[in-house]
């Protein structure tokens, strides 16, 4: 049965889920570590629709060419999130800044040797916002009373020259990154030491700064150090319309999917299949792309 798939998503630390619809029915699959799983791409992109208040709602005006149109975007209400800097709130709403309510913390998060942003995010999904963007290693900076506060601290640190978003396609490249732990946390509190300057204008802020920050490495949880430990390759690949992969999940790092087929690991971005009409009926183990020449793409 084909489903069009809404999103992908973390449940915990150890189980992640694809949200997807067929006709008016929505539905989920629950993946972990050592679960099987075949994915066939069977169509091009179009709106997969929108949720909010967890009721999902097809997408009215059926868009195709995009994974999410302006109309389910705006249904969703997440600008809050993605656009407030934490001091200009002439763009939002009562509702939308009550959002923000609650504890939140600040972290610093490191993908590669070099390649960090700072980030927000509640403190009851401290750990699991780390796991689903895929974060290889975490240092954690303040605790703050609300989101606002949060936010304020973010854009000070953004504005002293740390990213505040890092695209999958710069995470692909570095799904196994060979930097230890002592060499990523001597990065991250390097940073933190640079940017803290960035407070000097809202002295304010520094009260939230915690005295002994909290260092966490991913990579167990992600199940990189049995990647990096195999026999065989690992390659990135992007599906297109009728290609297909199947095997046995080894890996699981943010919005990647690392498969073990006879021949290699195949790691999907699985954001790249939002959108996309798939196949999840079980298939013989191997990655099938329409190009007869596979090992040319590598």
């Amino acid at each position: 049965m084909q489903v069009h798939l809404y999103d992908f998503r973390w449940n915990d630390p150890t189980q992640v889920e694809f949200q997807a619809s067929n006709g008016g029915r929505f539905g989920r699959k629950k993946l972990s570590i050592g679960d099987n799983l075949s994915i066939a791409v069977k169509s091009t992109v179009a709106c997969g629709g929108s949720m909010r208040d967890n009721v999902w709602q097809a997408c009215p005006q059926q868009v195709t060419g995009r994974k999410k149109c302006d109309t389910c975007r705006n249904r969703e209400g997440n600008f809050v999130f993605t656009s407030f800097d934490g001091f200009n709130t002439d763009m939002f709403t009562s509702d939308d800044l009550a959002r923000l309510q609650g504890p939140h913390v600040v972290y610093l998060a490191l993908f590669n040797e070099g390649l960090k942003k700072v980030g927000v995010s509640k403190s009851s999904r401290k750990t699991l916002r780390q796991v689903e963007q895929g974060s290889h290693q975490t240092l954690f900076i303040a605790e703050t009373t609300d989101g606002i506060l949060a936010r304020q601290l973010e854009t000070c640190f953004r504005q002293s020259g740390l990213a505040d978003k890092i695209q999958a396609n710069a995470k692909k490249d570095f799904i196994c990154p060979e930097i230890n732990e002592s060499q990523g946390e001597a990065e991250l509190n390097t940073a933190l030491e640079s940017a803290k300057a960035s407070l000097d204008s809202h002295p304010q802020l520094k009260q939230f700064l915690l005295e002994k920050p909290e260092f966490i490495d991913w990579s167990d949880t992600f199940g990189i150090t049995t990647v990096k430990n195999h026999s065989k390759p690992l390659h990135v690949v992007k599906l297109a319309e009728d290609e297909s992969v199947s095997g046995t999940i080894i890996g699981l790092k943010g919005p990647f999917i690392m498969l073990e087929t006879p021949d290699e690991i195949v790691a999907i971005c699985a954001k790249d299949l939002q959108g996309l009409q798939l196949d999840f009926t079980p298939t013989e183990a191997g990655l099938s792309l329409n190009s007869a020449l596979q090992n040319a793409l590598f």
